[in-house]
């Protein structure tokens, strides 16, 4: 019996309220739903956007759980091919010298730059979100005035972020993401850039696998989550960080940044660089 989702069958809960009360949600619905995503629906970060989708319609116990004032809409999810539908309404990304598209896109007419095919798939990251974009720009100014030779790109996402520094500096990266499809993802995309022979991607929890440990210590770590995971996994970034290494942190709001920034100075890192782009907050910190 195939365990796959049926596409005909797949419903769609959407809620809108504050970021704190959605993220609360998410962990509540995450167990029992196929994917959640999170969005701004409000430029000023007041109000955001939970979508869920279900393997067939939610049982009744899963919506009382929701708040009477609550928000939201059930119903099927229509049948189309939303990856290839949003792929294609994703355009071209340039930070730097990268230059990120989708397969429908063409390469970019300058050799000069780093071309990269991205097809994020099943998993995060086209570069075209505020988070991915401000690590690009850290990576290329990172690039211009430090040899990198062993990098981690932690919660890897489509892989776009490692397939970056592999580019950039032509050395073997890792790359590591909780979710298997993101490292399946991670895989695929580098097979499409020719950068397969660099890239090694692993299934793990934080820095909590083997292969991650032996690879450590890393002089560039990349690790664009979620704030309260980059507070809670600081004194193991840091342990997994080389004396001179260079950390890059992503995934956090601006109005986040001074609680990721504080947990970081604990371990004895300090910020470099700032990259706040939007809501969003991208962060370069070394050792004092």
């Amino acid at each position: 019996m195939s365990n796959s989702p049926d596409a005909a069958n797949l419903w769609q809960l959407s809620l809108s309220d504050s970021l704190d009360k959605l993220q609360m949600l998410e962990i509540l619905f995450e167990d029992h739903a196929l994917t959640t995503s999170l969005a701004e629906e409000v430029d000023d970060g007041s109000v955001w956007r939970l979508d869920v989708l279900f393997d067939g319609e939610p049982e009744k116990w899963i919506l009382d759980q929701l708040t009477e004032e609550a928000s939201y809409t059930l119903a099927p999810l229509e049948q189309r091919d939303w990856v290839s539908e949003s792929q294609k309404q994703l355009p071209p990304v340039e930070a730097g010298r990268f230059y990120v598209h989708g397969s429908h896109d063409p390469r970019h007419k300058l050799t000069s730059m780093h071309d990269l095919t991205i097809d994020a798939g099943r998993a995060f990251g086209t570069g075209l979100h505020e988070t991915t974009y401000g690590c690009l720009l850290a990576i290329h100014d990172i690039h211009k005035r430090k040899n990198v030779m062993n990098t981690l790109d932690l919660g890897c996402g489509s892989g776009v972020l490692a397939l970056a520094a592999a580019k950039a500096w032509g050395r073997p990266v890792t790359a590591s993401d909780i979710d298997p499809d993101a490292v399946e993802v991670t895989y695929e995309n580098a097979r499409k850039n020719r950068l397969h022979p660099l890239v090694r991607a692993v299934e793990a929890t934080g820095l909590n696998d083997n292969y991650l440990k032996q690879k450590a210590p890393y002089d560039l770590l990349i690790a664009n989550i979620l704030a309260w995971p980059l507070v809670a996994l600081a004194p193991s970034i840091n342990g997994a960080l080389a004396d001179n290494g260079t950390l890059v942190l992503s995934g956090l709001l601006q109005k986040q940044e001074v609680m990721v920034r504080n947990a970081y100075r604990l371990q004895g890192l300090v910020l470099k660089k700032r990259y706040p782009i939007g809501q969003w907050c991208t962060l370069v910190l070394e050792r004092r």
